[in-house]
């Protein structure tokens, strides 16, 4: 049975603009009539910016179909996803967006409601997964379904059925984590001799993820999404939602799913245990995170060029410590001098395991 909006308990509010102020007024008038709102859908592209801000204003889970696109991708992290926008404006927002969301380059094709007819074209360019992004176009699922009958592996998924999780998932209390349950084996759509899986663990990790963040180096984090993504040292890709939600791809086997899962759990709890004894990592760590580059790392450095890492200048070992070919202990001076101590225990909460 296919969902539809009558079967969500809310409070159906429509706004000229996908703004803030717009947003934050029609919630507001709502909380004075409802005064008890679990969550707030939002029926359109937003961006994690507009999110994260709403988020902070009313303090309760703001959701929207960026949220879906991140849960489409993370489930399948090697499909390509045509995301069908109803305006010019969502178009838009979701082209600024898109890149952070995808695993692969090109992963998210962006259409416009009124290009529809393209759909076959884009099926031939290997764009098999089709997200409905408007009220309007999840109200005529069933008429789309018809238009695309000739698509064989063309799949159609209802947002709706990813709202209905995420407010589910509302009711996990926050903590560290010890079980988890794999809920779906699927194959791998790159390499059809891997699996990927989509599994959920007892706890909401939300406040773990950005913990997580400074540990993994190879990861990217959406805070406004609550999701942290990364690729292990076997090529796995892996998706971590605050919800305590697990997705994963390009894993050879059940046996090493069942792994991963543990590991994570391991991870988690030590992020855990983390929170309790420091607190949540400063906003100024996260931010330095997120700008890290050569230049960051080499304004911290020494900028003797005395050679001693074997590197002709300090920038040439700054762009190796950032690419993981050098390790921040072969910088000499930086580390056996008491000069440089702020600018060591900068760069070692960057570049040294935190768990």
């Amino acid at each position: 049975m296919t969902l539809t909006l009558k079967d969500f308990q809310i409070e159906e509010v429509e706004v000229l603009n996908l703004n803030e102020e717009e947003i934050a007024n029609a919630v507001a008038r709502t909380y004075v009539a409802e005064q008890n709102i679990k969550a707030v859908i939002v029926l359109g592209i937003t961006g994690p910016l507009l999110i994260k801000k709403l988020k902070k204003i009313f303090g309760i889970p703001f959701l929207s179909f960026d949220n879906v696109i991140l849960s489409v991708v993370g489930r399948s992290p090697l499909a390509r996803v045509v995301s069908i926008v109803s305006t010019f404006s969502e178009e838009k927002t979701l082209l600024t967006y898109k890149a952070i969301y995808e695993f692969i380059p090109n992963q998210i094709y962006v259409l416009n409601s009124k290009d529809i007819g393209e759909i076959p074209q884009l099926y031939r360019r290997g764009y098999h997964i089709i997200i409905p992004c408007s009220a309007e176009l999840i109200s005529e699922l069933e008429s789309l379904s018809n238009r695309l009958k000739g698509l064989k592996e063309a799949s159609i998924e209802n947002p709706l059925s990813y709202f209905k999780e995420e407010i589910c998932s509302l009711n996990l209390a926050k903590g560290k984590p010890s079980t988890y349950k794999i809920e779906r084996i699927l194959p791998c759509i790159a390499d059809s001799s891997k699996i990927r899986f989509i599994a959920q663990l007892d706890v909401n990790v939300e406040d773990l993820l950005p913990i997580l963040y400074l540990h993994l180096k190879r990861s990217n984090y959406l805070e406004a999404l609550d999701t942290l993504t990364f690729t292990t040292d076997k090529e796995e890709m892996i998706t971590i939602y605050g919800n305590g939600r697990v997705c994963a791809g390009k894993v050879k086997d059940e046996s090493r799913a069942k792994e991963i899962l543990l590991e994570l759990i391991d991870l988690l709890s030590k992020a855990y245990n983390y929170l309790s004894q420091h607190g949540s990592p400063p906003v100024e760590m996260l931010e330095a995170r997120r700008k890290l580059n050569p230049n960051v790392v080499y304004n911290h450095l020494p900028k003797l060029n005395c050679g001693k890492c074997e590197e002709k200048s300090c920038f040439t070992f700054a762009i190796r410590l950032v690419s993981g070919e050098k390790k921040l202990s072969e910088c000499k001076p930086l580390i056996e001098e008491e000069k440089y101590r702020k600018n060591r225990e900068f760069l070692e909460k960057l570049f040294n395991p935190l768990l």
